[in-house]
């Protein structure tokens, strides 16, 4: 132990005699290290944003679909009673629900606002992270009577009105030929989910409304039949197995058992998918920004080789006087490892500050909660990388060193 750290001593010596050049071999690792940390910590920082966001969204939601025809050649459609049977049939289902969507003309006095309808049952309202700022949701009673009210943004209100409390306000809407005069009966609050606002585009206007009344309305039986339902697991870690038993439930009631015409997507497959394509490229860009940590070790051989030329009398006298072919590499190898390492540690503090720098300006430009992550095995992974860069590539100098003639480095000027 006490030869070991005579070497760290000796490498520790050498490096601080001659610092500038030390430095400049030291930049190729910084300039690889600072890279990768920061890279990592900034693909961390973002994927955790973007999978808060989207769980946010759509945690434990998941949609049954029938995009196929069975064996008999007949199209598959699901009625509100097969929705009954999930909610009454299936295990750890919070909401089940035919969803709809059709763009409208609102008007005002001012002018006609493009539209965005929803329409679905009240179980909807579990659906939408965002809470009603004023007034209520459309209740069973209004969704059976197909009452002409609805819930609209907050955003939209403001568009409409000028002010978001409105509840009690009417809003005249256009779907296809209709036309009709409908109660706003709450106001859904403003997201705040900076995920949400950059995925989707917010139209003019957006409102919810009973399936019913959008029936009643058009006349097209959206609620009648469709090709795919919401259904809304208790909590995420349920929804594959509520996926897995609707599927079972649907397959028995359209007999379709075996023919895999009724499909499933689920949100949290996405996410997944999501956080794999996150991952791979900050893999993929973190190998690229390494690929300079070569360099910079082709740097740290090449200032080994000049070091064991200018001390080659040194070696010659060290081992005149009995040390050890083994000893003078280790010697060697020692400084090159203290090189890189010292290197890596001033390359991780370098990249974790430019990665707080970054996200912190990416938060306030893209109003997200970015925060730099890095968790300590990675740190240490990094470090102990570094190491191993310096002693790789200290390999043949140090072996030069090593098996220079005594005789011949003393004779050395």
């Amino acid at each position: 132990m006490s030869q070991l750290m005579e070497y760290i001593k000796i490498a520790w010596l050498s490096i601080r005699n001659n610092k500038g050049r030390s430095f400049l071999t030291m930049v190729g690792i910084i300039i690889g290290i600072s890279s990768v940390i920061l890279i990592v910590a900034i693909g961390n920082g973002v994927k955790t944003s973007v999978l808060d966001g989207i769980n946010g969204m759509f945690a434990g939601q998941l949609y049954i679909m029938a995009w196929e025809e069975n064996e008999s050649g007949e199209y598959i459609w699901f009625t509100p009673e097969d929705v009954e049977a999930v909610r009454d049939k299936v295990d750890n289902v919070k909401a089940v629900m035919p969803v709809a969507s059709q763009y409208g003309v609102t008007a005002n006095w001012k002018r006609d606002y493009t539209t965005w309808i929803t329409a679905s049952s009240p179980d909807y309202l579990h659906a939408m992270p965002e809470p009603i700022l004023h007034g209520r949701y459309f209740s069973w009673e209004e969704y059976e009577d197909g009452s002409p009210v609805c819930v609209i943004l907050e955003e939209s209100a403001i568009n409409l009105f000028g002010s978001a409390d409105v509840v009690g306000e009417s809003i005249e809407v256009t779907i296809g030929d209709a036309v009709v005069d409908l109660r706003i009966i709450g106001v859904r609050a403003k997201s705040d989910n900076a995920v949400k606002t950059l995925m989707y585009y917010y139209d003019e206007v957006e409102i919810e409304m009973p399936i019913t009344t959008m029936d009643n309305l058009t006349g097209w039986g959206m609620g009648e039949e469709f090709d795919n339902f919401l259904v809304i697991a208790e909590t995420p870690e349920h929804s594959s197995q509520v996926a897995q038993d609707c599927i079972q439930l649907m397959e028995a009631r359209k007999d379709v058992r075996g023919q895999h015409v009724i499909t499933t997507d689920e949100f949290a497959s996405a996410t997944k998918q999501i956080n794999d394509i996150i991952n791979y490229i900050t893999i993929f860009i973190s190998l690229v920004a390494a690929i300079s940590l070569v360099v910079g070790g082709i740097g740290v051989m090449n200032i080994m080789l000049v070091s064991v030329t200018e001390r080659t009398c040194e070696i010659g006298i060290r081992k005149a006087l009995g040390a050890r072919t083994g000893s003078i590499m280790i010697q060697f190898l020692a400084e090159a490892a203290m090189i890189t390492l010292l290197g890596g540690v001033l390359g991780m503090l370098l990249g974790w500050g430019g990665a707080a720098v970054i996200c912190k300006i990416a938060s306030l430009l893209l109003g997200m909660d970015i925060v730099a992550y890095i968790n300590v095995g990675t740190v240490f992974g990094v470090a102990a990388f570094s190491s191993v860069v310096g002693i790789f590539f200290g390999i043949y100098p140090a072996k030069k060193a090593a098996n220079l003639s005594p005789i011949e480095a003393l004779r050395h000027e």
